[in-house]
């Protein structure tokens, strides 16, 4: 299937923010297709762009997280005491915690309505986290908070315990959530000078600035209400020129700092499409270094501006996996901006679409490919070890242009038939393996495997020995560079005769030497010729026993 596994759909590209580094995607719904196809139904929920690395299933290292800081979580919220509390805090942005009483219907009611908002924020995103807490055992914190009204729910930000934010007169999920987003946005923090703003970005792992002519029109509307999607993000605006002037500010723009240094600049324009494009920028900067892909992260790895993927194949459950990861881990910290790393779990049964649009069979795994998520270009990494060395040198040659793609055929080259040993194609192999003229022994290969070159004059010994044989042909094609059907695939080197006027597969499973080709190579002609000769055979005895019938009919005619 062509383009069968997507990560996005076509969707209208906007380019309100114009990023000369980041040209906009023509074509992106092959990508998405067939992961649609296969797992639609599947595809009820999604991660948050704050899924933390760390562990492959976020709900595990969410409950190991809970159990290290001796918290229990009921209906969704957490369980906060007196020792607790200080602890949460420095875990999350905002903290939005109800003070209840068991016994009153009213708290019961807004225990489950909290819980609803939870599902909808969502349990991953670790810039939002709720709680409860019962008064009736937590009498220190029953005092500390002034809490007269029952049930209270308050909402602490940056850790802060000093006078958190009272949320009054909402009881249900939606609105709760509705008025959290609001804090969220108001939460931007506005710089005046020079000294605050670089304090501001210095104390964060990842922060976010807009620099805007006017405070109060044009597009710090549209930068306010994104915001609000990433409670995990502290976000700063500014308009003073000497801050503009100080990081090199000339218009409108949204710039993404990480640990202190600036990491993306985003120039901004009027447009109501806008606010998409600066998601995307922002998504991106939250996730991690290397994904985990599956159907929850899917949408949050397509809405992302970068386009061109490195995946990693491999089993959760080998032995390498931990080095591998690490590898891949270090190299992406060189390709960040340029590249996003993905890790497909091969033993998981929704990654089969995956596994099948790359060709990866167990013989492959582990193994390194890249996608053009735009033009929807395949590559193979040319090395069997995945080493850091061996896989930045995959991604330099990408970026440079230098990899080779994997096509559904290359081009039949012009003297394909011409030498003792043909060269296929994905245009001419089922033509010539699949003749019923010639018997045909190929071999598969990876031009920069070790073995397969040292294979290569072995096989053009073979191909000179048979280049006049009226009935054999000596043939080799690069598996890397052309899709065939799945079922030929296994570990390269590996070599196939295809018999004359059969459809059948022999595989060849002898040494990798000369005398054995050849020795095969016979067998499997004399095969031939014998099964050719008892068809043959067959036929004549059939028509002799039709005749016989016949001369027995004439027999009692006559009579």
């Amino acid at each position: 299937m062509e383009a069968a596994v997507a990560l996005g759909a076509l969707k209208p590209e906007m380019s309100a923010f114009k990023n000369p580094r980041f040209p906009p995607s023509y074509n992106e719904a092959s990508w998405r297709k067939m992961l649609l196809l296969g797992v639609t139904l599947l595809l009820s929920s999604c991660l948050s762009v704050a899924q933390a690395w760390g562990g492959w299933n976020f709900q595990n290292d969410r409950v190991r997280r809970l159990e290290e800081l001796g918290i229990q979580e009921e209906k969704n919220l957490l369980v906060l005491t007196a020792t607790t509390l200080a602890r949460v805090l420095n875990e999350t942005r905002f903290l939005m915690v109800e003070f209840y009483n068991p016994l009153s219907k009213e708290s019961q009611n807004l225990i489950k309505e909290m819980g609803k908002a939870v599902d909808i924020i969502g349990k991953e995103n670790a810039g939002v986290l709720f709680g409860k807490v019962n008064i009736t055992s937590e009498k220190l914190l029953e005092q500390e908070f002034a809490i007269k009204d029952i049930p209270t729910v308050k909402l602490f930000v940056e850790g802060q315990r000093q006078q958190p934010i009272d949320c009054r007169g909402v009881i249900e999920a939606t609105a709760l959530v509705a008025w959290l987003r609001n804090q969220i946005r108001l939460s931007i923090m506005l710089l005046t000078s020079r000294e605050q703003t670089k304090a501001f970005i210095s104390s964060k792992k990842l922060a976010v600035i807009g620099f805007f002519e006017d405070l109060h029109e044009g597009t710090v509307e549209f930068f306010c209400e994104l915001v609000k999607d990433f409670p995990e993000v502290p976000f700063g605006m500014t308009e003073k020129r000497d801050i503009w002037i100080r990081y090199g500010i000339t218009t409108d723009t949204m710039v993404v700092f990480q640990q202190g240094t600036i990491v993306h600049f985003e120039e901004c324009e009027e447009d109501g499409h806008h606010l998409r494009d600066l998601s995307k920028i922002v998504k991106f900067f939250t996730m991690d270094l290397v994904i985990e892909y599956n159907i929850e992260t899917v949408d949050h790895i397509y809405d992302m501006h970068i386009r061109n993927h490195i995946l990693l194949f491999i089993s959760k459950n080998s032995t390498e996996f931990g080095a591998l990861v690490k590898v891949f881990e270090s190299v992406a910290l060189k390709f960040k901006n340029k590249l996003i790393f993905l890790i497909v779990d091969t033993d998981k049964i929704d990654n089969t679409h995956v596994l099948e649009y790359f060709q990866i069979t167990s013989w492959d795994i582990p193994g390194v490919r890249i996608l053009n998520l735009t033009k929807n270009m395949r590559y193979q990494m040319p090395a069997e070890e995945i080493t850091f060395k061996n896989v930045k040198k995959f991604c330099e040659n990408f970026l440079d242009g230098l990899a080779k793609q994997q096509l559904p055929s290359e081009n039949i080259p012009k003297d394909w038939d011409t030498k003792p040993v043909k060269v296929l194609v994905g245009k001419n192999f089922k033509e010539v393996v699949f003749s019923h003229k010639r018997n045909a022994f190929v071999m598969f290969y990876a031009p920069w495997s070790y073995k397969c070159k040292s294979l290569l004059p072995v096989l053009e010994e073979l191909g000179k020995k048979y280049q006049y044989h009226e009935s054999v042909t000596i043939a080799k094609i690069d598996i890397t560079a052309n899709d065939i059907h799945q079922m030929f695939l296994e570990k390269y080197p590996f070599f196939k005769f295809f018999p004359a006027k059969s459809d059948l597969v022999v595989p060849y499973n002898g040494e990798y030497t000369l005398d054995a080709f050849i020795e095969f190579v016979e067998k499997e002609i004399k095969s031939q010729m014998e099964s050719e000769e008892w068809s043959f055979e067959e036929e004549e005895s059939d028509e002799q026993e039709e005749l016989s019938v016949q001369d027995w009919r004439k027999i009692k005619e006559d009579l």
